[in-house]
């Protein structure tokens, strides 16, 4: 079955479908949910409980995304040739890093990741009203779906299938997560270590070297996640907005950690440390911003 040509692969056209796939990117949607996660004591009570849940829901979805499709490893689609030669160098380079399509096709993780975090935060957030989160994110999950399909990187299977399995996965992490009175972020996190490490055998079996180190990251991620917020949730919770300087020191340390694991820099052994390190840097910043008003305090005092 070809990949459907819903719109003619114009360059604008292209252009428009690559910065709409970005915001269904995993970099981009772990950042996004660290930056809620450190300013929620300004959005709301329940804020940073919301986003480490969602984190954990994220580090769910990509472990469970990759399983199945070490599982099934379907191919890509073959796709129409689409050239970026008229556009000026670094958006060229961008649109084409959004037209790869090398890796596995079923399901869409771009389609599965976009339901489960804008999907999650709608279900779980407080901010607003109902109504209008859900819009929103339909509008969000429907438009990332689409662009993988103007951009002929999956077929409609692929994301139909991606949107069912963030669903399903939202719902899963619901029910392990709220306790009545507070969000246990660690169980979700816990549930993504249990579903990396399946996918892990599932990868290794399969002899597929990259699905190999990503499913080790999955690892890493999820008994770091677990462990901290097991150990600290509470202290975490009340714990105030993080400054700019401490967001921007620890997401630049915490992004090197991860691109490196990713980009195989450290090998097995070290991408499954620096995940560790990394979600570890993500979560226990507001401990760092917390210190560091105690610090002033007393230096004034």
């Amino acid at each position: 079955m070809p990949p459907l040509p819903l719109l003619a692969a114009t360059e604008p056209v292209v252009t428009l479908f690559a910065f709409i796939t970005l915001l269904g990117d995993a970099w981009f949607l772990l950042v996004g949910l660290s930056i809620c996660y450190w300013i929620g004591p300004r959005l709301g009570d329940d804020t940073r409980a919301v986003a480490a849940t969602v984190i954990g829901v994220a580090t769910l979805a990509l472990a469970a995304v990759l399983a199945l499709k070490s599982y099934t490893a379907i191919p890509r689609p073959p796709a129409t040739p689409i050239t970026t030669d008229g556009l000026p160098g670094v958006l060229a380079s961008f649109v084409a890093g959004e037209l790869d399509s090398t890796g596995f096709s079923f399901p869409s993780g771009h389609a599965t990741g976009a339901t489960a975090v804008y999907g999650g935060l709608a279900a779980l957030l407080a901010v607003s009203r109902r109504r209008t989160r859900y819009l929103v994110a339909a509008a969000l999950i429907g438009l990332i779906s689409l662009s993988r399909l103007v951009l002929e990187v999956h077929l409609p299977r692929d994301v139909l299938a991606g949107i069912a399995l963030g669903a399903l996965l939202i719902v899963v992490a619901r029910r392990l997560a709220d306790t009545g009175s507070t969000l246990r972020a660690d169980r979700v996190f816990l549930c993504a270590g249990v579903v990396s490490l399946v996918g892990l055998g599932i990868a290794f079996a399969g002899g597929h070297t990259e699905e190999v180190r990503h499913a080790t990251i999955g690892v890493g991620t999820a008994a770091g996640g677990t462990a901290m917020w097991l150990r600290a949730g509470d202290r975490l919770t009340a714990a105030p907005a993080v400054s700019l300087p401490v967001a921007v020191g620890g997401l630049a340390v915490a992004g090197g950690v991860w691109i490196g694991a990713y980009e195989g820099v450290f090998g097995l052994a070290g991408a499954l440390v620096g995940s560790v390190v990394g979600v570890v840097i993500i979560l226990g910043l507001p401990l760092i911003e917390e210190s560091r008003k105690k610090d002033r305090s007393a230096v004034a005092a």
